[in-house]
């Protein structure tokens, strides 16, 4: 492998190390992690991926939901892993862990205060937050 291989990273992989249910594959998990953080190889990690990884977390491996958040930020919080918008992720898993709205509408509506848009929607948990950014179609 080169210098400058660049993967897009599946949820399964973060799954694999987070929970270790597959103590083999997460072995291997840790060892590409260990490439990445030398700089060898680069991890991309997609939002969508960490939205599968909490709700897998959540409701397959029935981890509360504190101890899920905590597992994603610790984990996707080391520099050399490259998160697609890491601060809209940062700031809705901090909002996530003191509210019951949606960790997807949290996304939505940190990343539509970044960009300085509004929220088309029908959906008032987004007057929940401030600034309010809703508009009803």
């Amino acid at each position: 492998m080169s210098k400058n291989t660049s993967f897009i990273v599946d949820t399964n992989i973060f799954l694999r190390f987070l929970t270790n249910d597959i103590e083999k594959q997460a072995k291997r998990v840790e060892k590409r992690f260990l490439e990445a953080e030398k700089g060898t190889i680069e991890l991309r990690i997609l939002l969508i991926t960490v939205v599968e990884i909490l709700f897998h977390l959540e409701r397959w491996y029935k981890y509360p939901k504190i101890k899920a958040i905590e597992m994603v930020e610790n984990l996707f919080g080391r520099e050399w892993m490259m998160v697609d918008e890491k601060d809209v992720l940062f700031s809705a898993l901090g909002e996530y862990k003191k509210t019951t709205i949606d960790f997807v509408d949290l996304l939505t509506f940190y990343q539509a205060k970044m960009d300085e848009r509004m929220i088309l929607s029908f959906d008032k948990d987004y007057d929940k937050l401030s600034p309010s950014l809703r508009v009803e179609p």
